[in-house]
Parts: structure tokens; C-alpha cells; sequence
């Protein structure tokens, strides 16, 4: 469980749907809430008054409408990724909102999601602001064997909180207009849906070889769906989380991102086996 849902503020629209978005988790969690406002230094009296006003007004509008939630605000100062970084902890999560939305259009390199994200220590939600309320659904990237495990099974757990489906996804090159599945693709769609299905056999789970280039393959199964769950680009905790397929999904997010912090175990492995085995369940193609 998720120990408090920590939301950076600013003003701005995309802001106030990470925020709405953090509420209804952490109602339903029964987690705590923590709004944050980073002012950059030098910070000047002005814009620090600014933003104690904005915490000030958010949370005074949040526990009107809210009156059980458990919140709090905090001030910080620095550069917003490192200030972010150095308050959360590693079983907080990090809500962030993004303007950053289209279909691998305008990229910006140093997007803030991209360098928060790379820079925090716990899970990461990126909400663009788009509305949500018709959307259904989970859908997860899977790309190697090492996290495949990991992500299906947070990614199952959203899908299992939700009521609703998951979809597995994994993007293989193509030669002409085949996918060039590898064997140790095939593996690590096996894991994931096995693990997904072991962990949530209650949920509906299929899955998806896409013979595109990653990003834009995730992007288009979550058009429609609630959230896309993605694990970390590298699993060293020393190097950066962000990878090309994650920073490109970033820079042009078309539904809510989970950046799932789970790292694999290696007991995951042996409750697998036995399905791989047989088969691994083979995706849908």
C-alpha cells in the first residue's frame, strides 16, 4: 500500500488533475495527502507568499469536499525535481501533472515529468490533463524478462482496484510486416501473464505483440484507457529510470502513467516456472 499520495502544486490545470487524481486514490486507499509547492531559488518574499496562498486555498477547498481525508502541505525550495526528490520517500507516491500530451508530436527535451521521474525514488503518476471519466481499463508495457514479472503484477493490482482489464503490451521490430518475436520476448510475455494471472485470477488479462516501435505502440492501447503502467528503464538504482521508450510515452502521455519502482524478486521467477514451461500461456497475436 501506497503511504501517502504526495502532489505537487502550482496553479496550473494540469496541476489541479494530478490533484483530483491523488484524491480519489488516497480516498479510497484511506492514504494520506500531501500537497507540495516548490518556489526556485533565489525565492523572493512575493512568490513566497504566492505559494502559501496556493497550498493555503487548495487544501481549504480539498477538506470542504474531502472532510475525511488525512492532508498536509509543505513548502519547498530548489530546483523542482530535486526538491521533489529528496522529500518523497520510497513508499510514497509521487503525483506530478503534464501538459506533455499528443502522439509523439512536440517533444521538448528536459520536459519536467521526464526529469522528475528520472530523479525520484518511488512510484511516479504523470496526469496529463485530459478528461478521464469514460475511460476503462489497464494497460502495461512489458519489454524483458528481468521486470516483466514486476510490472504485470502492479499493473494487475491497478487493474483488480478498478474492476476492470488488463492488457499486456510488448513491441517487437519487424521485418516487412511480421513481428520478429525472440525467445526471450516470448519469455517475458509468458512471465508477465502468468504472474498477472497467478497474483489476479479474477481479472480479465490478454495480451499483445505490436511488430511498432515501442512508444508509439503503448501510446496507442491507452488512447482509451485509464492508466499505462511502465517499469524503469534500467533496474540499477545508481543510473537513471528513464530509458527512450519511457521518456518518449512521457513527452506525449495520452492517459495517466504509473512508473512502477517494483523491483523484481527473484521468488517470482519459480512461481512462473511451471507456466512457462507449458506454453506460458502465449499471447495473443
Amino acid at each position: 500500500m501506497t503511504s501517502r499520495y504526495v502532489v505537487a502544486v502550482d496553479g496550473s490545470r494540469p496541476a489541479a488533475a494530478a490533484v483530483r487524481w491523488a484524491v480519489e486514490r488516497a480516498r479510497t486507499d484511506g492514504a494520506a495527502l500531501m500537497l507540495v509547492h516548490v518556489l526556485d531559488e533565489p525565492a523572493d518574499a512575493e512568490a513566497a507568499r504566492d505559494g502559501e496562498r496556493l497550498l493555503s486555498d487548495t487544501a481549504g477547498q480539498l477538506s470542504a469536499s474531502e472532510p475525511g481525508l488525512s492532508l498536509q502541505t509543505q513548502m519547498l525550495t530548489g530546483s523542482v525535481p530535486r526538491a521533489l526528490a529528496s522529500f518523497v520517500d520510497p513508499d510514497d507516491m509521487l503525483v506530478i501533472g503534464t501538459g506533455k500530451t499528443g502522439f509523439l508530436h512536440g517533444r521538448v527535451l528536459g520536459s519536467r515529468s521526464v526529469q522528475i521521474a528520472a530523479t525520484a525514488s518511488c512510484t511516479v503518476a504523470v496526469i496529463p490533463d485530459l478528461d478521464l471519466r469514460f475511460r476503462r481499463g489497464v494497460v502495461a508495457g512489458v519489454d524483458r524478462r528481468e521486470t516483466a514479472g514486476a510490472v504485470a503484477q502492479a499493473a494487475g493490482a491497478e487493474a483488480a482496484r478498478r474492476g476492470e482489464e488488463l492488457l499486456l503490451v510488448q513491441a517487437e521490430p519487424t521485418i516487412g510486416t511480421r513481428p520478429t518475436a525472440s525467445l526471450s520476448s516470448e519469455l517475458a510475455i509468458a512471465e508477465a501473464l502468468a504472474r498477472a494471472r497467478e497474483a489476479f485470477p479474477d481479472v480479465v488479462i490478454r495480451s499483445r505483440v505490436a511488430g511498432r516501435p515501442p512508444a508509439e505502440a503503448l501510446l496507442d492501447g491507452a488512447r482509451d484507457k485509464a492508466l499505462l503502467v511502465l517499469g524503469p528503464g534500467s533496474l540499477d538504482p545508481s543510473r537513471s529510470p528513464i530509458g527512450s521508450v519511457l521518456h518518449d510515452v512521457l513527452l506525449n502521455a495520452n492517459s495517466p502513467v504509473l512508473i512502477s519502482r517494483a523491483v523484481e524478486d527473484r521468488a517470482g521467477e519459480v512461481a512462473t516456472a511451471a507456466a512457462v514451461s507449458r506454453g506460458a500461456e502465449r499471447a495473443d497475436r
